[in-house]
């Protein structure tokens, strides 16, 4: 499923992956989204909104971009 933007809806499992697939840690999704990192691991707690989920997406795309 395709979200309006064009990024892949994904749920929490399957972002925490993305993420360790990508050897991206939490820390570094907060430090691009300029938030606390308590902040973003508290998203987590439940099933993220599609807002978040393309954040992160993007997110995880600028830090692979920049390494």
């Amino acid at each position: 499923m395709k979200s309006m933007k064009g990024v892949p809806s994904m749920n929490n499992k399957e972002i925490e992956l993305l993420l360790k697939d990508n050897h991206i840690y939490k820390w570094q999704i907060a430090k691009e989204l300029g938030i606390h990192e308590s902040t973003f691991v508290k998203w987590f707690r439940e099933e993220l909104s599609q807002d978040k989920q393309e954040k992160i997406i993007v997110a995880v795309e600028n830090i692979k971009l920049n390494r």
